[in-house]
């Protein structure tokens, strides 16, 4: 309990520290933030809390995609009242969502906590990779921008380089394929006699699970799905502000890379860190520092209040919900 506390405690004082110096180096008041919010179109800011939703909606049918791979159907109603649970819990102690949306599935659809937390791991590794392609792809197609902000002297190496650099790669590929035996071998004893081998095992036997799944296109349609609401939710809401309606698709990216990493930090839903790195990326596109942490503490405003909304109803529909044996009997 005591160590329960005090890692609350952290987090906590993590964001507050987080938001009041997103907050005043930026020299902003809540006065500011309120004659924003007048200038807002809320038909986009509406249709951002829609698309939310159904981002949500899809990351449930994801989920019974893995659980029915282990011969479980809790249906849909569990399932997604189960994510938006886990999604109000993060906004209150940093980290609980994945224990409380398989506590919730253990309570409405008799699933072994176990077993559903399992999935969350398998979950979370495909998020993982899915945030690194997002990355990948804004560096691409963003990269102007952010080398001048970032690395404004930077330059690209000779295209001579770049080809020996690619060459050796392909050449490294080979000598590992040649000597793939030894390596796996070696691979094998690391894991057997090392824990981070033992990690490290558990993580790819949690991407290879995925094989399990009976539908596999489904399962990669619907992951695709949760990124493209993420983006169309992110996009929608700076089109709600005159400032930043006329950014590209693109800027959209970015901002939705930097808010990504924002919630992923062990804070309360993200405050602070969030803030922070969603008014540094509408930097990128010279949108003043006040006026993009004011766009930041909206965006993640919307977002907080719709989790807390539908996350709190998703709870007080579990105590009305019976319990179902959701085991498919073969």
């Amino acid at each position: 309990m005591l160590k329960a506390f005090f890692k609350y405690s952290i987090s906590t004082l993590l964001a507050i520290g987080l938001l009041y110096w997103a907050f005043s180096k930026s020299d902003l008041h809540w006065a500011d933030i309120y004659k924003t919010a007048q200038t807002a179109n809320y038909q986009w800011i509406i249709i951002s809390i829609v698309i939310a939703l159904i981002s949500h909606l899809f990351r449930a049918l994801r989920w019974e995609q893995l659980l029915g791979a282990m011969e479980y159907q809790p249906g849909t109603t569990r399932t997604l009242s189960a994510v938006m649970i886990g999604y109000f819990a993060n906004f209150i102690v940093p980290r609980m969502g994945e224990v409380s949306r398989c506590g919730s599935l253990q309570k409405t659809a008799n699933i072994p906590f176990e077993k559903s937390f399992g999935t969350v791991i398998t979950e979370r590794i495909v998020d993982v990779l899915g945030l690194a392609v997002l990355v990948g792809l804004t560096f691409i197609v963003e990269w102007q921008p952010i080398q001048q902000f970032i690395f404004p002297n930077f330059k690209l190496p000779p295209t001579i380089l770049l080809a020996g650099i690619g060459a050796g790669g392909i050449a490294f590929l080979g000598f590992l394929w040649i000597r793939r035996d030894q390596l796996l071998n070696l691979w094998e004893h690391f894991v057997a006699t090392n824990k981070v081998g033992k990690l490290l095992q558990g993580w790819f036997v949690g991407i290879l699970s995925i094989k399990e799944v009976k539908n596999p296109s489904k399962f990669i349609l619907y992951s695709l799905l949760i990124w493209i609401a993420y983006f169309a939710n992110t996009y929608t809401l700076l089109l709600a502000f005159p400032i930043s309606s006329s950014l590209s698709l693109s800027a959209g990216l970015t901002v939705l890379v930097m808010g990504t990493f924002g919630m992923a930090t062990p804070t309360q839903g993200g405050i602070g860190a969030y803030h922070s790195l969603v008014a540094s990326a509408l930097s990128f596109y010279l949108i003043p520092l006040k006026e993009a942490t004011i766009l930041a503490t909206f965006f993640h405003g919307t977002q907080m209040a719709t989790i807390l909304l539908f996350g709190g109803l998703s709870f007080i529909i579990t105590f009305f919900l019976p319990q179902k044996n959701a085991r498919i009997e073969s």
